[in-house]
């Protein structure tokens, strides 16, 4: 922004003074001063001798031209009076006039320039005999534009460029502090209040991002604390209901009843951990982003998982063994990323379980793109789900008929994909699609 209004001030300046070179410069004047007045002189000395004898008046003007100047006596004008124009011919006209006393129709000049040569000064003066005085002459045409611009341009626009961009930064650093502020809190990372600085207009736009970022910090918190207390106080008559459930004679009505009953203390224990905001309390900070999918592997692997895991960084590769589900890395530099990195591995490790309870086994990549932006894939060899049901699958308590859902009742995929966009990312399911291929992918997008 600072660039733009700063090429903006310079294009003013610059019209500015154009247009004031083109009111105050006469129209048509392109003879030097000094060659003006030259050539002035020159035509009245040869008007002077052409009043010698006729022969000494040829003779004169003869020896007086020479390769640049030529100088005639002649019974007509060698110049048609249509050729006559304004400017510098109206200014030699008005000198010759007082100088030699002629009227107005005894005096033509023409000037003429060529596209690629010299330009040509031609004046017919009428002798009191009634001879013509014809001169060709070659004046100094200067382009009278440059050298004030060479002059005024610098010293008027400079300076003013100079204290424009020192009070520009001054303007547009809370602006900049307010973008990437708002970035940060894009991310779900926590943002002190920015101070009130800089012009009325940016004080006022900082102090509603102040206090939109205090409202939804409110709203966060006493949801979460609605939710908890909900979640609380339901355990209390569930934990009631499943101790008469043990008194019932029925078996079948019992074991139906403490099945759902099970079902219900899951569901609560599910909405108090999605109700507790990480994005919030934990710190960011910069890690391994490769480092933390080995370890998440590690751990997967551990409980007899088949995971495999590939990620690439121009060398860097790091491949799951499948067979020892074990790890072998080859590191080529770190592939650092900035974000909460338990709140990124619960988001990650949902996916995983997902992948593994459904698709029998988890295949992660990770890659960066040309942008710096991450991409993160996670397939499974299950059955997929319909496409109707992709975007359902990431509202809570959703069941879904196919085999892949049979039991799922909780929040991993919300949870996912509320732990992904904190980020400032995305997070999309689509079936694999290829020849060969088949099973669900998770797509997962993080910014730079």
């Amino acid at each position: 922004m600072t660039a733009q209004l700063l090429a903006l001030l310079l294009l003013g300046l610059v019209t500015a003074h154009l247009i004031g070179l083109v009111l105050v410069q006469p129209n048509g004047t392109r003879i030097h001063v000094i060659s003006r007045d030259q050539m002035a002189e020159h035509a009245a000395v040869a008007w002077r001798l052409a009043q010698l004898p006729a022969a000494q008046a040829q003779e004169a003007l003869a020896r007086a031209s020479d390769g640049d100047s030529r100088y005639r006596l002649d019974p007509d004008p060698q110049i048609d009076a249509a050729h006559e124009e304004g400017g510098d011919q109206d200014l030699l006209r008005q000198r010759l006039q007082a100088q030699l006393g002629l009227p107005p129709e005894a005096l033509r000049i023409s000037l003429r320039e060529a596209d690629d040569g010299p330009a040509f000064l031609r004046i017919a003066l009428r002798t009191p005999a009634g001879l013509w005085v014809n001169t060709q002459q070659q004046p100094l045409i200067t382009q009278g534009w440059v050298r004030p611009l060479r002059f005024s341009v610098p010293v008027s626009t400079l300076p003013v460029l100079l204290i424009v961009a020192l009070f520009l930064r001054r303007i547009l650093r809370p602006v900049n502090a307010l973008a990437q502020a708002a970035e940060r809190v894009s991310r779900g990372e926590e943002v002190a209040p920015l101070p009130l600085t800089g012009p009325q207009e940016a004080r006022e736009v900082t102090a509603a991002f102040n206090l939109m970022q205090q409202r939804l910090r409110r709203f966060v918190e006493d949801r979460t604390r609605m939710l908890a207390a909900i979640s609380h106080d339901l355990r209390t008559p569930i934990t009631s209901l499943r101790l008469r459930a043990e008194l019932v004679d029925d078996t079948a009505l019992r074991k139906a009843m403490i099945r759902t009953l099970d079902e219900m203390r899951v569901m609560v224990e599910e909405t108090v951990r999605f109700a507790r905001d990480d994005a919030h309390t934990e710190v960011t900070r910069e890690i391994d982003l490769a480092d933390l999918l080995q370890e998440l592997a590690q751990e997967h692997a551990e409980q007899g998982h088949d995971v495999q895991i590939t990620v690439q960084k121009n060398a860097r590769k790091i491949v799951q063994d499948n067979a020892r589900h074990q790890t072998v890395a080859r590191h080529a530099g770190p592939l650092p990323y900035r974000c909460r990195p338990v709140h990124l591995k619960r988001a990650l490790s949902n996916l995983v379980d997902n992948a593994v309870r459904h698709g029998q086994r988890a295949r992660l990549s990770l890659s960066m793109e040309q942008d710096g932006s991450l991409s993160i894939l996670v397939d499974d060899d299950g059955p997929g789900i319909a496409e109707e049901h992709l975007q359902e699958v990431f509202k809570p308590f959703v069941r879904l008929d196919p085999a892949r859902s049979g039991s799922n009742f909780g929040l991993g995929l919300a949870i996912a994909r509320s732990c992904i966009e904190a980020h400032g990312g995305r997070l999309e399911l689509r079936n694999r699609r290829q020849p060969g291929d088949h099973g669900l992918q998770a797509c997962i997008s993080l910014p730079a």
